[in-house]
């Protein structure tokens, strides 16, 4: 089963909107569900049924109870997994979602140089040396890491290193970014300076985020919507739309609309929990 079907050709406006004014999906996911074998044979339901619509240039969060198929989902998405059932489509015209991965163990390679490191995706992609080093080196820059490219990974921060992963992912060009816990390694301070870093960076490029997170505030601060899901066989509980305008800055969550929409997704959450399952 491919990881992703095309779909039909778009009925868009030039300015990629629907005829009804909606904004064209990049990505859909239909009934997906996943299941795995543990010893013995028995199926172990990861996800059933789960659903959502990725509109294209938008960012959307996912949250939900460890164990839920989360990070499940991303790799059924990225082609890194096989759905045992259900349909995910994609406005590309191929079998496969373009996408990029930025993991929470930032996943560089310790033997190469940062340039290289950032470089990796569009050597894959058969992009000339030259070129590649070109675009490389511009993302080192606008992630303030232009003076580290000769650099090899153990030479620098955590935050730094995370910074490495992001750049390769938007410098490989793929329309969709796939984010597993991307922040969730980092200290507090520094995951507030990359939380501003990767908001800009987004921004101005404008790709289709999907960006796992444990964290409710990450959630809502970068997300124009919040996927909340169930906890194991993991589906969409929920679909939130995050209505804070953009630019966003660390202000809105001194806001009492926040902390209300922080308490609507820990309430979802917490019905999750085996203490409130066997309370109720």
């Amino acid at each position: 089963m491919s990881a992703a079907d095309p779909l039909p050709p778009p009925r868009t406006t030039p300015d990629g909107t629907a005829p009804d004014g909606t904004v064209a999906a990049a990505v859909e996911a239909r009934d997906v569900s996943k299941v795995f074998f543990a010893g013995g044979g028995e199926p172990v339901w990861a996800l059933e049924d789960f659903s959502l619509s990725l509109e294209e240039g938008s960012f959307t969060c996912i949250v939900g109870p460890s164990g839920c198929g989360k990070s499940t989902f991303l790799r059924i998405l990225g082609g890194l997994e096989e759905r045992t059932s259900g349909e995910i489509r994609t406005s590309a015209q191929s079998h496969a979602i373009p996408s990029a991965f930025v993991f929470q163990e930032h996943g560089v390679f310790p033997w190469m140089t940062v340039r290289d490191n950032v470089a990796f995706g569009l050597r894959m992609s058969g992009v000339g040396a030259a070129e590649r080093s070109r675009i490389a080196d511009d993302w080192l820059e606008r992630v303030r890491l232009g003076s580290f490219g000769a650099s090899y990974p153990h030479q620098l921060s955590g935050g730094m290193r995370q910074r490495v992963a992001i750049a390769r992912a938007f410098a490989t060009g793929s329309p969709v970014l796939l984010m597993d816990e991307p922040l969730g390694a980092l200290d507090a301070q520094t995951r507030m300076l990359m939380q501003e870093e990767l908001i800009a960076l987004w921004e101005a490029e404008r790709k289709t985020v999907l960006m796992v997170t444990h964290d409710i505030d990450e959630a809502i601060l970068l997300g124009d919507s919040v996927i909340v899901m169930s906890g194991r066989p993991g589906t969409l509980r929920e679909d939130i739309t995050v209505p804070f305008p953009r630019p966003r800055s660390f202000d809105v969550e001194r806001s009492a609309e926040f902390s209300a929409l922080r308490g609507r997704i820990w309430d979802l959450l917490r019905e999750d929990q085996p203490a409130a399952r066997s309370a109720a």
